[in-house]
Order: C-alpha cells, then structure tokens, then sequence
C-alpha cells in the first residue's frame, strides 16, 4: 500500500479511510465485472483471469496487509476487506486454469495471505484459441507504416527533454495532447508492486474524492521518455474516459470503462489519441516523443498473436490484442468505437484530429485509410 496525493491542479488530500464493507462491496462488483467479456471458452478463461488480477491490484491498494501503517488510503479493519470479496466471487465462477494471467493474480492475492484452493491455477488455458481476421492484420499493417513514418518524421525534429520521473508531471505535459483533459484523479503510490504486476495501472477505486479515479505509481524499467508517453498520453486518456464516464453514469466504482466490453472501447480510445498526439508533437516539434509514438504504434501492430514479434501478454487474448489496431481508426473514422464513447469527449478528438489532418498531410492519407477500413468492416457487419 502506498501513499496518496492529488492530480494535477489539485491539492494533496488527507488520509482517507474506506470501511471494510465498502471496500469488499467494490471488490465484488469489480470482479464480477470482470467475468462480463466479449469471448467465450479458453480465450474467455484467460480475459476473466487477467481481469481478476487488475481487481486485485485494487485491493492491494485499499487493503493489502503487506503495506499496513504506511497507507493513506486503506480499508478500516472492521471487517473482511476488499481481497474477501475479490474471493467471493473467483469461488463462485470457478476458473479453472489462466495461464500467465492466473499467474500474476495468485501472486498479488499472496499479499493477504495463502491463496486459496478455489483460485484459477496456472496451467494454460483449455482449448483453441482463434486466429486473427484478415481486417486486423490489414489494421495493423496500416498502424505499423504511420508508425515508420512517424520515426522518419521525427529525425527531422528537435530532440526535446523527457520530464522527470513523476507522475504528475508526466500526466501535466502530457494534458497539451489529449483532447479531453481531466485532473480529477489522486496517484497511489503501490512500491511493492511493478510495472509487470500491476499492468492496467488507471483504475476508479471508492473512498476517493471526484470521479473516483486512480493511477497507481509503480517502479518501471523503461525508459524515461516511454514512462513519460505511457503515462502523459496513453493513461491520461484512460482517466480523461473514465472521469467521463462516471459524470455520466453517477457512480463511480468500479467504472465500465474498466472491464470486458468496455475495456475494448477504452483502449481504442486510448490507442486514438497516442495517435493524435503523434501528429500534435510534429506540429510543435517533440522530435523525441514523435519517435516514441511511431515505436509504440510499431509495438502494438506487430505484437499480435501470430505476428512477427508476439507477445506472450495477448497470446490467449486475440480480441483485447487486436482492438490496439482495430479500435483507433474506428474511434478517428466514427465507427463502432466511437460511437460508444461519451460524446463529450469523442467529438473533442474528432475536432482535434480533423485539425490536425488540415496541417499535416500524411495524418489526412492515414485516416481516409482508416475510413475506407473501418467502411468495409460496416459493410460486412450484419
């Protein structure tokens, strides 16, 4: 457990306390949440795993005992916490194996003590898992070579400097970009945990003021300025979505834009504005955080299962893997995607992108590209 302090522009809170049973009732519906995905069979086993282990970092947050007397935000001790209900509902589904994903929850669930019998062991997960479609790989074709252009842009631009190592100035650089900016949030400072543990480190958790949005400070080994992107960009527009949402829906944790579905919208959300933030910094000239966003937008294209480097994340997750590439030129294009989204927010990156394709040529070839896609996919929906 960690420490706690205000977003952007807000002031430092004091300690907040979560009762027990508010933190547990959270847990519950997370988790429960988490079970609500898009797949079916082994590919569902796997999602529903790794999404149990997002909720545990949650409760890691809120009631962890291996962080007690250091926490600001933490469960009051009167009565079973937030890894309780987390229990609950993993003993009432019963996952059987999740592969890597139950891995990493056995791990976190270690923090409140043994895991139980009934947890999701770590055997992969039983039974085929699909291929990908021809539409995605010509997504990630077309995701991979603006990525390379984007690299090539960038050589011609100043370096420019990464911000230090904090969250809050990460996320305050990162506010110019993003079309939708929120400062909402407080930063959870979760040491004992990394980057690998925690993964989805954005999150809506009770017992904070607002929106309920959080992001967890965890140590990471990469590089500054893939610290400073991820954070300022990627997981700022996660927050500026969830604070979104929960204007919207009036309730505040767990967020849908968290879990299954959801998720999906999420990060092609996410996905859309790294993109429109790549053409904003040629614009103003961040040769450095150009270069940066080309790599990511050539990461996530050629890491698809079956891809030519593959992750070993997505390996049992083709639809979460392939929404990276998919989803963003739904978003820019309006299709599916974005019509999901708040209005509030995909009609501010529609506007900044339809600017940024008037100074910028090449924006403007890569999204009629996009258009037609995402027009043939409408075509052959039902």
């Amino acid at each position: 457990m960690g420490s706690e302090v205000g977003g952007p522009g807000a002031g430092a809170p004091g300690p907040l306390h979560v009762a027990a049973p508010v933190a547990r009732a959270w847990a519950v519906a997370a988790a429960a949440a988490a079970v609500r995905v898009p797949a079916a069979n082994a590919e569902a086993d796997a999602w529903i795993a790794r999404g149990w282990a997002d909720v545990a970092v949650g409760c890691v947050a809120l009631d962890g005992p291996g962080f007690a007397g250091r926490a600001r935000l933490v469960a009051r001790q009167d009565g079973p916490g937030a890894f309780s209900g987390l229990d609950e509902v993993v003993r009432s589904v019963r996952v059987v194996s999740g592969g890597q994903h139950a891995a990493r929850l056995r791990y976190l669930r270690r923090f409140a003590g043994p895991v139980p019998s009934w947890y999701p062991d770590t055997r992969p997960v039983a039974g085929p898992i699909r291929g990908l479609g021809e539409r995605a790989w010509r997504a990630a074709a077309l995701v991979a070579e603006f990525g390379g252009l984007l690299i090539a842009a960038a050589a011609r631009l100043p370096d420019g400097t990464a911000c230090p190592l904090v969250s809050a100035q990460q996320l305050a650089w990162g506010v110019r970009y993003r079309p939708s900016p929120s400062d909402e949030h407080v930063t959870l400072r979760l040491p004992a945990l990394n980057r690998r543990l925690a993964r989805r480190t954005w999150m809506c958790l009770p017992g904070l003021p607002g929106p309920g949005t959080a992001i967890a400070e965890v140590p990471s080994t990469a590089t500054p300025m893939a610290q400073q992107i991820w954070r300022g960009i990627h997981e700022g527009a996660h927050l500026d979505h969830l604070s979104s949402l929960a204007r919207l829906s009036h309730s505040l944790a767990p967020n849908p834009g968290e879990f299954g579905a959801g998720l999906l919208v999420a990060e092609s959300y996410a996905m859309a504005v790294e993109i429109l933030a790549a053409v904003e910094c040629i614009l103003a000239g961040e040769g450095h955080a150009v270069s940066q966003l080309g790599a990511g937008l050539i990461e996530r294209a050629t890491r698809l299962p079956g891809g030519s480097n593959p992750a070993a994340e997505f390996a049992d997750l083709p639809t979460l893997a392939e929404v990276y590439v998919l989803g963003p030129l739904e978003v820019l294009a309006g299709g599916p995607a974005a019509a999901a989204l708040p209005a509030e927010i995909s009609t501010s990156l529609r506007d900044r992108w339809r600017r940024a394709c008037e100074a910028y040529p090449p924006a403007a070839a890569f999204g009629s590209a996009a258009a037609d896609l995402v027009g043939q996919r409408l075509a052959a929906s039902p």
